[in-house]
């Protein structure tokens, strides 16, 4: 049976821009690559790339109880987020598995913004109302009625600013803050931040106005070497810098410190959903880890949860392998025990074209420091 896929507000201004192939990206239908995975990258490392964010979800909570209610959900602490700040958090199961990872925006004290992940916008509303019954606030899901577009790489700034009423610059927009002001004379929110490694942006807006604004980021961007992306190339870009993807690195069966994401969770800040659970689990070690490695120069084909293994033993299993244009390497994430996650350790997997030998190496992949996300 053939499976509808939504479309978002920009499909249209991607087919008139030359995309020509879509898939299915959490039950959208997004575009693929406007010319190629390679084209794409070294435009967002040395220029500028422009790309659909519609995907996320957009969850609002609002009320008296605001601040309690985030800090009974999220596994970070939102105490000290003012307006105009926002924090990366788990949601986590009473087990302590990742129930959603997301971005929590602070609109004023007793407003908050849940950016939801894109494959958990069915469940995480729910969840969150059954969490927070009986509090004194209002929990509203505005996916529909928001929509993203991302531009992202060293000249992203300088793009934006042509069109932005509002300072763009790193004093007026630091990294890890967001303003509200007008693009194209369209009132939005801007983010600084992304997930391709580079200094770039998230710009939320009423989804009416998504035509002129891509229009204007288009022709803001002419002339200065930005390029349309598709959204499988924004894969590449996080796989690089290890920015879990729900449902690929993590998801209820993993947890923040297997996972890599214990510096997420604050087991200090007072009583939160897992944290009994996270507790035991940093006190007695997590059993495995999320672990990055390389697979030599030429692209190669492994399929997710396949298997990991050293010698004849099976240890762990592959989450994504794909190719680094940037790299040029064939790199790949996949969880293994503790023991056996030192870089430079010798994993065997298997590849659509018989076994590969594949080494532990440090992640992330690209720019680890973070110099150039803030530029």
């Amino acid at each position: 049976m053939t499976k509808m896929l939504r479309r978002s507000p920009h499909y249209g201004q991607h087919l008139a821009h030359g995309a020509k192939t879509f898939f299915d990206f959490a039950g959208w239908e997004m575009p693929t690559h406007f010319s190629s995975l390679e084209q794409e990258a070294a435009a967002c490392r040395n220029a500028a790339i422009l790309f659909d964010g519609h995907a996320m979800g957009e969850l609002h909570i609002k009320g008296k109880d605001a601040l309690k209610a985030v800090q009974k959900l999220c596994a970070n602490d939102l105490a000290k987020a003012r307006p105009g700040m926002f924090v990366y958090t788990s949601l986590c199961t009473e087990a302590g598995g990742i129930f959603d990872d997301l971005v929590v925006f602070c609109l004023a004290p007793d407003h908050y913004l849940l950016t939801m992940a894109a494959f958990n916008t069915h469940k995480t509303p729910a969840w969150v109302e059954k969490h927070t019954a009986g509090m004194d606030v209002c929990v509203m899901d505005l996916s529909a009625g928001t929509t993203c577009i991302e531009i992202q790489g060293p000249k992203s700034r300088q793009i934006m600013q042509k069109i932005a009423e509002f300072d763009a610059s790193d004093k007026g927009l630091p990294y890890y803050r967001f303003v509200n002001g007008k693009i194209a004379g369209i009132d939005c929110m801007v983010a600084r931040l992304g997930v391709t490694g580079e200094l770039g942006y998230e710009i939320f807006y009423d989804p009416g106005h998504a035509w002129t604004m891509y229009d204007a980021f288009v022709k803001a961007g002419s002339g200065e070497g930005m390029e349309l992306c598709g959204n499988r190339t924004i894969g590449m870009f996080r796989l690089e810098k290890v920015y879990h993807v729900y449902t690929r690195d993590i998801d209820e069966t993993t947890n923040p410190y297997e996972a890599g994401l214990g510096w997420t969770v604050k087991l200090d800040k007072g009583d939160f959903i897992g944290r009994a659970a996270l507790a035991k689990i940093k006190e007695k070690g997590p059993a495995r880890k999320l672990v990055g490695f390389e697979v030599g120069n030429q692209p190669v084909t492994v399929a997710n949860k396949s298997p990991i293994k050293v010698g004849s033993d099976t240890v762990g299993n592959v989450t994504v392998v794909g190719f680094s244009p940037t790299l040029k390497k064939a790199i790949g994430l996949g969880y293994v025990p503790v023991a056996m996650a030192k870089p430079g350790n010798q994993l065997t997997l298997q590849g659509d074209s018989g076994t590969l030998s594949a080494k532990i190496v440090e992640i992330p992949f690209f720019d680890p420091k973070g110099a150039r996300i803030r530029g």
